[in-house]
């Protein structure tokens, strides 16, 4: 950017403002409140504490309304290395004096400062376009670590069920084995009472031990069946949980009879 001088103009208008009677003038304390603002405003400048210069220039303006107070204000956004702001200034001193003392000098401006100004709003939109990019990329990923986490729990409660499953069934064969071991127990004491019902040496000696063999030998028959059930209910459970391959079980319940079979092919 060439260094230029501040538009000096707005100065003299504001002491002298203009003669074109249609305007609205200032009254003589606006004057110079104007024209102190716009003295303090180039003694910013001086200094380059241009931000100081702007808020000066705008409140001369304020009072005045001058358009050469804009492209003041202007040249200070430029010096601040601020050409959003400086294009934008330049662009509304033009609208408010096309034909201004230094209105080919604003337009050489807008020409320099419209592709720098394109160039910052494209790579402000490309590096937005980056964070959404990144925001969607981040927020994909925790839905993909949420899922995980939920597929997880959903596989540790699954396993936690298989082995609570696991140990019923552990349970139901155990406990059928203790039924049919009561059984079992009950038949042996029937079959004894059975071989002294076959060697009664009369019917009163019989009838006396008949009824205890019937009781022993239905305990033994429902114990077996009872344990054989639990026992089938076990295994089957086990093997709905992870059956091994090729197992067949079968359970039958007859009069007087129960039997359990398991048998595997290769």
């Amino acid at each position: 950017m060439i260094a230029r001088p501040l538009a000096l103009a707005a100065l003299v208008s504001l002491v002298v403002l203009r003669a074109d009677p249609a305007w609205a003038q200032p009254d003589a304390a606006a004057r110079a409140k104007a024209a102190a603002h716009f003295k303090q405003g180039q003694a910013f400048f001086q200094r380059q504490d241009f931000d100081g210069a702007v808020r000066e220039y705008q409140a001369a303006f304020d009072l005045s309304e001058e358009p050469l107070l804009i492209f003041n204000i202007a040249l200070c956004h430029d010096r601040a290395n601020q050409p959003e702001l400086a294009l934008v200034a330049f662009q509304h001193y033009l609208e408010l004096a096309p034909n201004g003392s230094v209105a080919d000098e604003a337009r050489d401006d807008v020409a320099r400062l419209v592709p720098i100004v394109r160039k910052i709003t494209d790579d402000r939109d490309s590096e937005a376009a980056k964070q959404r990019e990144a925001a969607k990329q981040y927020e994909a990923a925790k839905q993909r670590e949420a899922a995980k986490q939920r597929e997880a729990a959903k596989q540790r409660e699954a396993a936690k069920q298989h082995e609570q499953r696991r140990r019923l069934s552990r349970y139901l064969v155990v406990t059928g084995a203790v039924i049919a071991a009561v059984g079992a127990t009950s038949h042996v004491l029937a079959w004894r009472t059975r071989n002294r019902l076959i060697d009664a040496p009369d019917l009163e000696t019989y009838r006396a031990d008949r009824d205890p063999f019937e009781l022993k030998r239905d305990v033994a028959i429902g114990a077996y069946a009872a344990g054989a059930i639990t026992i089938a209910t076990g295994v089957i459970l086990a093997r709905v949980l992870s059956p091994p391959p090729g197992v067949e079980i079968s359970a039958a319940l007859r009069p007087g009879s129960v039997a359990l079979a398991v048998g595997w092919s290769r």
